[in-house]
């Protein structure tokens, strides 16, 4: 739930804009979007959405208000986990440390 109440399309809009902090640095392994906002009620499903980016992007869908929690917001998010939880987001955190220095 959310501090204060705000719409579904607040929500949609705060994640469309979301950048992270990689972006920015021009990382070639950063994806695009790190957040993929999806309109179509049955997505995402993983079978048609993990590889999004290359599988470095979160893809969120079904976003809703959540009548049980106050201020609540509901929705379903796909990410791929072998490849930006493991092999690749490796390959992106060396990437990261690198740029600065640290490898």
């Amino acid at each position: 739930s959310t501090k204060r109440k705000c719409g579904v399309e607040d929500v949609k809009e705060e994640m469309r804009k979301f950048s992270g902090c990689l972006k920015p640095l021009g990382l070639p392994s950063a994806p695009e979007e790190m957040i993929v906002v999806h309109e179509d009620p049955f997505r995402p499903q993983p079978r048609l959405d993990r590889d999004r980016h290359g599988g470095m992007a979160t893809v969120v869908g079904r976003i809703r208000e959540d009548p049980v929690l106050e201020n609540g917001i509901k929705y379903v998010l796909v990410s791929h986990n072998t490849k930006m939880g493991a092999a690749k987001g490796a390959v992106l955190v060396a990437e990261y440390l690198a740029k600065y220095g640290y490898v």
